[in-house]
């Protein structure tokens, strides 16, 4: 089951695991709209959902609790935001950025019909105080892809 929550009934440290910068996790936490997937009543999984502007949304940060990956949680959070979309009958693209060593994430996202647009060469560079590694690469340029939901 996926439910809308308040942002103060996400738990930190899952919020986290997908975006490791608490004051940039903090500014979108108060505008977005924070969705919480549950399972035999225990979350398993959150998705914050931005307004970019009135055409466009943005899935700024999507995690799994680590026991529940590879269950199709984030599939079915994705789901959720891109049916949400279509039914806003102003929204025309569903937006989601990930960083450049994300493999899994990459793949995800494209199994769900996002399609790569952009780099934003350096963007975790620049934007993040700590260096991020994943997959024995340095996370540096933040991978944008979209959905067209019309």
């Amino acid at each position: 089951m996926i439910k809308r929550v308040l942002a103060a009934d996400l738990p930190r440290d899952l919020l986290l695991a997908a975006d490791p910068d608490w004051q940039v996790v903090r500014q979108y936490l108060n505008t977005g709209e924070c969705y919480a997937a549950w399972q035999q009543g225990r979350l398993v999984g959150l998705m914050v959902l931005t307004r970019l502007n009135d055409r466009a949304r943005e899935v700024k940060n999507i995690a799994v609790v680590p026991n529940y990956q590879h269950r199709g949680v984030a599939r079915r959070l994705l789901t959720m935001a891109i049916q949400r979309c279509r039914a806003d009958r102003k929204c025309e693209e569903l937006w989601i950025g990930t960083g450049n060593s994300s493999l899994r994430q990459l793949a995800i996202y494209q199994r769900a019909g996002f399609e790569m647009r952009t780099v934003w060469v350096n963007y975790f560079v620049d934007n993040y105080a700590e260096p991020i590694f994943e997959n024995g690469l340095r996370c540096k340029s933040m991978v944008r892809l979209c959905i067209t939901t019309k």
